[in-house]
């Protein structure tokens, strides 16, 4: 996972919304405070842990490129996004 997507995962595991996460960047602050304030960790090691977790998630399809990934996908309106995957190598 690239730190884009461990950041959007980590937005979404505080529970922050779009607003708030641009509230988050804009003031100058980083992603460790509420992830230390939350979890005890900072982000670095937060995505440590989601990389090690990211093979326990599905498998699924991408649409556009039919490559198996396992993806932390967030579910609203019916519908999924990826926030962060990983290509399974065989």
């Amino acid at each position: 996972m690239n730190t884009v997507e461990i950041q959007l995962l980590a937005e979404q595991a505080l529970g922050l919304t779009p607003d708030q996460a641009d509230t988050l960047i804009d003031s100058g602050e980083d992603y460790d405070t509420p992830l230390k304030e939350r979890f005890g960790v900072d982000l670095k090691t937060f995505g440590k842990i989601a990389n090690a977790l990211i093979p326990l998630t599905p498998v699924i399809e991408q649409p556009q490129t039919h490559q198996l990934i396992h993806a932390f996908v967030q579910f609203q309106d019916g519908r999924g996004t990826v926030t962060a995957k990983e290509a399974i190598h065989n």
